[in-house]
């Protein structure tokens, strides 16, 4: 088999480290002697320059290379995949929290209302209560008032003929003496 130089030069173009290559050429059948005689004539030569066998050909990018990074780039969209989804779900735990939350501030303030008109309503049967009572001593008041309009001249006739009568009382009892 052919000695990989222009593959190894292709891969280190594209930023892809030695072990990666090894392993990379291993696959495509390639002796580890080989290999190794490939990146140590591309490391003698430098990264730049071409191995002799590739002088005046244009590289061709091998199909392998492609499977490779695509299967990379899919690695990495699915680790990223992944902590979107992860993310996703602290989101969706946070937002039934909320949810969870608000119903119950939602219940709380639905029995406050209640509550709130349980003693409106008591509050106004109390002074309703209380506004009968009044009404009830105004009437009393105005019904002592008639009979003490009523009774106290006559009241007072009777105390003015009481003095009176103990005037008399009182003389008659001061000649006998």
């Amino acid at each position: 088999m052919q000695i990989p130089h222009e593959h190894v030069q292709n891969m280190r173009n594209q930023g892809i480290p030695d072990h990666a290559i090894k392993d990379e050429l291993s696959n495509k059948g390639f002796d580890q002697t080989s290999i190794n005689a490939a990146i140590n004539h591309s490391n003698a030569a430098g990264s730049t320059s071409m191995p002799p066998s590739s002088m005046g050909q244009s590289a061709t990018p091998d199909s392998n290379i492609y499977e490779r990074i695509e299967e990379i780039t899919e690695q990495m969209i699915d680790e990223r995949w992944d902590e979107l989804i992860k993310e996703v779900r602290k989101i969706v735990e946070w937002k039934a929290k909320i949810e969870e939350t608000q119903l119950k501030l939602n219940k709380d303030l639905e029995k406050l209302k209640e509550d709130f008109k349980t003693l409106h309503t008591g509050v106004l049967g109390k002074v309703e209560e209380y506004d009968n009572r009044m009404r009830d001593v105004g009437t009393e008041l105005k019904a002592v008032g008639k009979v003490f309009k009523d009774v106290i001249p006559q009241f007072v006739e009777n105390v003015k003929e009481l003095k009176e009568h103990t005037k008399n009382v009182k003389n008659s009892a001061s000649k006998k003496q």
